[in-house]
C-alpha cells in the first residue's frame, strides 16, 4: 500500500504548505482497523465571510482532487473541516483501507 499511501500524504501535505500562513503543519499517520489513517492539520483558518470561505473551500477542493482521486480508488474516504485543535485552522484527513490501497499502483493503461 506503500504507493498509495505515499501519494496522498505527499499530496495532503503539499495542500496544506499552500494554504498554511506559517511553516508548520502536523501530520499524523496511523495504522488501525486495517487502514492507514492520514490526518494533516495547517493553521489556515476558516473565513468568517460567507463567499470567501465558498470560495476557500473551492480552492482547496480543487488542490485535492488528485489525493481524492487516489482515495476513492482504494475505497476509502476523505475530507477537511475546521481544525478541533486549539488555534483554529484546517484539517485534512485520508482513510486508505489495506485491501483497496494493497492493490493501487497509481499507472493507468492508456
Amino acid at each position: 500500500m506503500t504507493d498509495a499511501a505515499v501519494q496522498v500524504v505527499s499530496e495532503l501535505t503539499a495542500c496544506a504548505c499552500v494554504f498554511a500562513p506559517t511553516a508548520e503543519v502536523y501530520v499524523s499517520l496511523r495504522y488501525r482497523d486495517g487502514a492507514l489513517r492520514v490526518v494533516l492539520y495547517d493553521g489556515h483558518p476558516r473565513h468568517t465571510h460567507p463567499r470567501l470561505a465558498a470560495a476557500c473551500d473551492a480552492r482547496r477542493r480543487s488542490a485535492l482532487r488528485l489525493p481524492a482521486c487516489v482515495v476513492r480508488a482504494c475505497g476509502g474516504d476523505w475530507g477537511f473541516g475546521d481544525a478541533r485543535e486549539p488555534g483554529g485552522g484546517t484539517r485534512m484527513w485520508a482513510v486508505l483501507p489495506h485491501a483497496g490501497a494493497h492493490g493501487y499502483t497509481g499507472d493507468r493503461e492508456p
